[in-house]
């Protein structure tokens, strides 16, 4: 089907129950014994950066993703063009910078430009679509999918990004977390054909800890990366005190995690100096479809 075609059967009513139908097509199961297929996934949130003193050197947050090296990066806070900005386009601009690919979903029109999430692919991204979360009365966000092929996978990898809203009271999270779960299934219309079955991958900065109740809610239908024992804090870049940047896989795949990374200030590089947050970065091995 053509993306034309089924951004067209977006536009269909839902009745509620649309993940029966799942059963009767999609991308099939599959059990990977060898050459399982790899990719390096990363969450970034770039959104106090040094960018702030002077908008036109990005200098470290290049240096960065440089050292993160990931095929994929999900970007939760950038602008495009606004005046705090200088007017920069800051996701082409490292794009450009790292020879990638990318992608952004705005949020809401912000200081004379766009606010939002971007998604940056060493991969072509064939097609990318926002969908924008419940958001009462706070600031807008969104969800942002784009597909993706990647060498080595049997069916594209449906990327999702998202940064959540940042209020104390998770009201608002809770909805927005709720809403992920419903475009994850099919119950929310979307531009991807067979979403409940394909290949996901969901990252972004959802400012709530894994103790929360927004991520607990989303672990019905996604499983979190992250090693047993292990340490998820990623705010503040200084000094890291709480988990708030997060990776999820979808249940309707298994996945083994070879490698997971929050690399923290050394002498040989501030990732202080890049940003408020530090990156959360994993390896991660598909061994089933």
């Amino acid at each position: 089907m053509s993306i034309a075609s089924f951004a067209a059967s977006a536009t269909e009513k839902l009745a509620g129950n649309e993940i029966l139908s799942v059963q009767s097509g999609g991308v099939p199961d599959k059990i990977y014994k060898e050459n399982k297929p790899t990719i390096k996934v990363a969450t970034y949130n770039i959104g106090k950066n040094e960018a702030a003193g002077n908008v036109s050197d990005f200098t470290a947050l290049n240096e960065a993703i440089k050292k993160i090296d990931a095929d994929i990066v999900t970007v939760p806070e950038v602008d495009n063009k606004t005046g705090r900005s200088g007017k920069i386009d800051q996701l082409k601009e490292i794009a450009d910078a790292n020879h990638l690919h990318y992608a952004f979903g705005k949020a809401l029109d912000f200081d004379g430009g766009e606010y939002g999430v971007g998604i940056l692919s060493k991969f072509k991204i064939e097609h990318s679509q926002v969908i924008n979360l419940p958001s009462g009365k706070a600031e807008q966000r969104v969800l942002l999918l784009a597909q993706v092929t990647v060498p080595g996978f049997d069916s594209p990898i449906i990327v999702m990004a998202t940064h959540l809203d940042w209020q104390k009271d998770p009201e608002v999270r809770l909805m927005q977390a709720r809403r992920i779960l419903d475009v994850s299934i099919g119950d929310v219309s979307s531009e991807f054909k067979d979403i409940a079955s394909a290949v996901k991958i969901l990252a972004g900065d959802f400012n709530s800890t894994s103790e929360e109740q927004p991520i607990k809610e989303l672990k019905y239908f996604w499983n979190p990366v992250q090693l047993k024992g292990g340490d998820s804090r990623s705010w503040p870049a200084i000094n890291p005190a709480i988990d708030i940047d997060h990776i999820f896989t979808f249940k309707g795949q298994k996945w083994d995690i070879d490698k997971f990374e929050i690399p923290h200030d050394t002498e040989q590089f501030k990732w202080s100096n890049a940003s408020d947050h530090l990156p959360v970065i994993a390896e991660l091995k598909l061994t089933e479809q």
